[in-house]
C-alpha cells in the first residue's frame, strides 16, 4: 500500500476525532470537563462559526428574535442608526453563504466576546465614513428584541420592538477605528 494513502487516512482520522471531540465538548451541558477545555476548544469553534449552545436543544429554547443595530452619536450630537444585515434582507440564493450571520448577532453579547463586540463597533464606524470633525463618536450596540408568540399564533408586526443595549464604545479619533 502506498505510504501517502496511509498518511492521508491518518490525517483525516485525526481531523475527525479532533472535530467531533471539540463539538461534543462545546455542546455538552456545563460541567467540570467543559469548563476545563472551553478556552482551548473556543480557539477552534468560534472563528469557524461552528458554535452551538445547549439552549438551542433545551426544553425551554430562546423565546425572542433578535436583530442587531448600532447607534452612533457624533461630536455634534447627530444620531445615526446602523442596522446589521439580516438574512431576510437577501433572496434565498443570496442568503446561503450568509447563514451564520444570525449566530454572530445573537452571540455578540456573550461575555467572552469582547473583541468581537469592539470589532463590530469599529466596523460600523468604517461603514458610515464619518468626517474627521464628527469625532469623538459613541457607538452603542443594541438588540431589537421581538418576543416569539405562543405556538399557533401569528407574529404581530405592530408590536413595538424592545430595545436592549449591551455594549458602548468611545472612539476619540479616526486613528482608533482604522488600522
Amino acid at each position: 500500500m502506498d505510504w501517502r494513502l496511509t498518511v492521508r487516512r491518518l490525517l483525516i482520522s485525526v481531523f475527525l476525532i479532533v472535530h467531533l471531540s471539540a463539538t461534543i465538548l462545546w455542546v455538552i451541558p456545563p460541567c467540570p470537563l467543559r469548563e476545563r477545555t472551553n478556552t482551548l476548544v473556543s480557539y477552534y469553534i468560534l472563528p469557524l462559526g461552528f458554535w452551538q449552545y445547549w439552549t438551542m436543544f433545551s426544553p425551554d429554547p430562546a423565546q425572542n428574535t433578535l436583530t442587531l443595530e448600532a447607534e452612533v452619536v457624533d461630536a455634534k450630537g447627530l444620531r445615526t442608526v446602523f442596522p446589521f444585515p439580516k438574512l431576510a434582507d437577501y433572496t434565498a440564493f443570496q442568503a446561503i453563504p450568509r447563514f451564520r450571520h444570525p449566530k454572530y448577532a445573537a452571540n455578540l453579547s456573550v461575555g467572552s466576546f469582547e473583541k468581537q463586540r469592539e470589532f463590530a463597533a469599529r466596523h460600523v464606524v468604517r461603514q458610515l465614513h464619518p468626517p474627521t470633525d464628527a469625532y469623538p463618536l459613541e457607538v452603542e450596540l443594541v438588540y431589537q428584541v421581538r418576543p416569539t408568540p405562543p405556538p399557533g399564533n401569528p407574529v404581530d408586526l405592530m408590536t413595538p420592538l424592545q430595545r436592549s443595549p449591551f455594549a458602548t464604545y468611545h472612539f476619540a479619533s479616526e486613528k482608533e477605528v482604522r488600522p
